[in-house]
């Protein structure tokens, strides 16, 4: 049998999505003034409509504004190509850590300098559900006085030299390596890719870079490259609908269906930017269970944000259930998955125990972006099978 959610058959034809607020932050305080709204955006969207010819485009455009990476880079000293491509090196997260403010806009003949703070997304576990896309705080992760650095190759413009007298021309050439010979030609070896004898094409060349490297929302294109279980998620919120099955043989735990059992817990880690920002709270998730109670597919329900969510699912997946009951037989089944996060002190980080703690270092996805070393672990649980037997 194969999962299905009652949004999935909308997945392949995603072309509009909640939009978010814009409304800046103090550093390094939440921004609670985003209002709850989920009005459709197009769904791809750019930061630029038009070629970057110059610097102070390039400021109108970008300083002061959100955006989001659109490779999800984690790094904060970030190296593109004159085609947007990373030319560093840089681990990839969730597009919740990836939201940033440029600050200051820097243009030469060789390159963009970008100086900007990266944001984290926390969503309000509290919000209505047909809210929860757009209800969220922003914080500040870029600790006071660092900033995430963004650099970006520029096509060179070669500016030709006028032609000399016939006379000096002819003497310029007869001779190898001659400078005044050399100079007409395109410099090799500046630290760009590429050059070129035409300034709107180079503008053109940035426009697109820019657009590949920023999004000014989360839009179509973003989405859509998400792992399924946000995409449900935001799917069902455009849609103005919940998240259930559309098979009606997976069932839901109560009256005549006795509910899963959890056998074995694997904790669901925190991370450095949650512990630092001491972002905490429970998200839920919507679960379907095969009859040998294996999770099949997951989904997004409320959603902390911070990059918790993707370590609840990857915790989720590789726990252990037994199966739903109903008649004496194993059936499949949907239950809702809390998981709980908590902020931990060195007074509190052995809370969870030893074993919890190597199931954390053991854990694929507990392994930190950040440092490198295994996280601290969160408090998985399951109350929803119980609570509805």
């Amino acid at each position: 049998m194969k999962p299905a959610w009652i949004v999935a058959c909308a997945l392949p034809l995603l072309v509009s999505f909640p939009s978010y607020p814009q409304q800046a932050s103090s550093p390094g305080e939440p921004d609670t003034s985003s209002e709850s709204s989920a009005a459709t955006a197009p769904g791809i969207q750019d930061v630029f409509a038009a070629p970057v010819a110059n610097e102070d485009e390039l400021r109108q455009g970008l300083v002061g504004k959100q955006l989001y990476l659109r490779g999800l880079w984690l790094g904060d000293d970030l190296h593109f190509s004159l085609h947007g491509d990373l030319a560093s090196q840089s681990p990839k997260g969730s597009f919740t850590l990836c939201e940033m403010e440029i600050e200051r806009v820097r243009m030469t003949k060789k390159k963009v300098e970008l100086d900007g703070v990266r944001y984290g997304i926390h969503f309000e576990d509290e919000g209505n559900w047909g809210e929860q896309a757009a209800s969220f705080d922003r914080i500040r992760v870029t600790p006071k006085k660092k900033h995430l650095t963004i650099t970006i190759d520029r096509q060179q413009v070669i500016v030709p030299k006028k032609k000399k007298q016939s006379s000096q021309k002819a003497g310029a050439v007869s001779e190898p390596g001659n400078p005044q010979a050399a100079a007409t030609e395109p410099v090799a070896g500046v630290g760009v890719s590429e050059t070129t004898q035409d300034p709107a094409k180079a503008a053109a060349v940035l426009e697109q870079a820019m657009n590949k490297i920023f999004a000014p929302a989360l839009d179509g294109q973003m989405i859509a490259q998400m792992p399924d279980y946000w995409r449900y998620f935001y799917q069902a919120q455009m849609d103005h609908k919940s998240i259930e099955p559309t098979d009606p043989n997976i069932v839901r735990p109560g009256p005549g269906v006795e509910g899963p059992k959890l056998e074995k817990n694997l904790v669901a880690a925190s991370n450095d930017y949650a512990q630092k920002s001491q972002v905490a709270g429970v998200a839920i998730y919507k679960v379907i269970l095969g009859t040998d109670g294996k999770p099949m597919a997951v989904a997004v329900f409320r959603p902390i944000g911070f990059g918790l969510d993707e370590n609840a699912v990857t915790a989720i997946e590789k726990s252990q259930f037994s199966p739903a009951m109903k008649g004496g037989k194993a059936t499949a089944s949907v239950v809702d998955v809390d998981v709980t996060f908590r902020i931990y002190s060195k007074r509190t980080s052995q809370a969870p125990g030893p074993e919890a703690m190597q199931e954390a270092v053991d854990a694929e996805a507990n392994v930190s972006p950040v440092t490198g070393r295994a996280s601290l672990p969160g408090l998985f649980s399951v109350e929803a099978g119980a609570a509805n037997q």
